[in-house]
């Protein structure tokens, strides 16, 4: 540019374009991060025989400031009503650290997994003229999943969402 033309520097994460908020979550001694695309943050249990492992995923989304958690639900739905025997139990909510949250169980049947069981917390917060969605999937699966549900939900329990 020329003629002295003062230029104004825009930052991100900043004031005035704030980012989106930060998670953290406790994982058992017996479990390890893992990386998989798309996600904020996965650990799984490291003590299993080779079945499915438990796990816990967590993924963020920025969307359009009309999305709600009840679309979000929604899709999930859409989801699992396309998988054999899929279920989806009554919404619910749940406060973890202060953060509310909206919650739903959902299963099915996989051809090689067997039973798959899978916990999902949604909570979302409006930045500006977005929203960003958080969302908690706890798996278990298999013959085992019965047994490991009880662990997934503790560390689920654990999720701390911050601004």
């Amino acid at each position: 540019m020329s003629g002295g033309a003062t230029m104004q520097t825009l930052s991100y994460p900043s004031r005035q374009f704030p980012g989106p908020p930060a998670v953290a979550v406790d994982i058992p001694q017996a479990w390890s991060p893992v990386r998989v695309p798309g996600t904020l943050i996965a650990a799984r249990s490291t003590s299993t025989d080779g079945s499915f492992a438990p796990n816990i995923v967590i993924r963020g989304f920025t969307r359009s400031g009309r999305f709600t958690i009840g679309r979000a639900l929604a899709e999930l739905q859409q989801f699992v009503s396309q998988q054999p025997d899929g279920e989806v139990e009554p919404p619910f909510e749940v406060e973890i650290d202060g953060v509310p949250f909206v919650g739903v169980n959902v299963s099915w049947t996989d051809q090689t997994v067997g039973d798959v069981v899978q916990a999902h917390l949604f909570a979302g917060a409006r930045r500006g003229q977005v929203v960003d969605l958080i969302q908690v999937t706890g798996s278990v699966g298999g013959e085992h999943a019965e047994a490991a549900y009880p662990q997934v939900q503790q560390v689920m329990q654990t999720v701390r969402v911050t601004r």
